[in-house]
């Protein structure tokens, strides 16, 4: 008996051990990743001002030490954009807004509009809507910066992901 018994022991503490063991993977499971993947718009207008935005792009810029990071997907004259914000303290803010293109004098604008939290429709008041100032610089790459209501326009970094 003593065998069975020690077998019976062996199983408890192994079951025991597999669920301790999947608990603790279930506290390190990350959380989803903000950038998740926006609705495709499509163009309504004929005439696409620029066809060289066109795609998806990685966008960077840091106002008052506070960092952020963008997802910008383009089709046409409108597109969605999500913004991952981290503060000096650490604070992060998350938003999903709608871009739209819009002529101006020596380039265009980016106009973003309604944040929300991203996935949602939920509106995020803790984020104001983004103008971006996009114009062609003298190596046929483009140059933005961000001039939403800061003091003077900031410069963002652009990295093309796809088309």
């Amino acid at each position: 008996m003593t065998i069975k018994t020690n077998l019976n022991k062996i199983i408890s503490l192994s079951l025991v051990a597999l669920t301790a063991t999947s608990l603790s993977f279930a506290t390190i499971i990350p959380t989803k990743v903000a950038f998740a993947e926006p609705i495709r718009q499509k163009s309504v207008s004929p005439d696409v001002i620029n066809e060289g935005m066109n795609g998806v792009w990685n966008l960077q810029w840091r106002v008052n030490g506070w960092l952020h990071r963008g997802r910008l997907r383009m089709d046409g004259n409108f597109g969605t954009m999500i913004v991952n914000v981290t503060g000096p303290n650490g604070r992060k803010v998350y938003a999903e807004q709608q871009m739209n293109m819009v002529p101006d004098a020596n380039g265009y604008t980016l106009q973003g509009s309604r944040p929300t939290y991203p996935g949602s429709n939920a509106i995020n008041r803790a984020y104001q809507p983004d103008t971006f100032y996009v114009e062609s610089g003298r190596r046929g790459n483009w140059q933005m910066r961000n001039c939403s209501d800061y003091s003077g326009c900031i410069p963002v970094r652009m990295t093309r992901i796809d088309r």
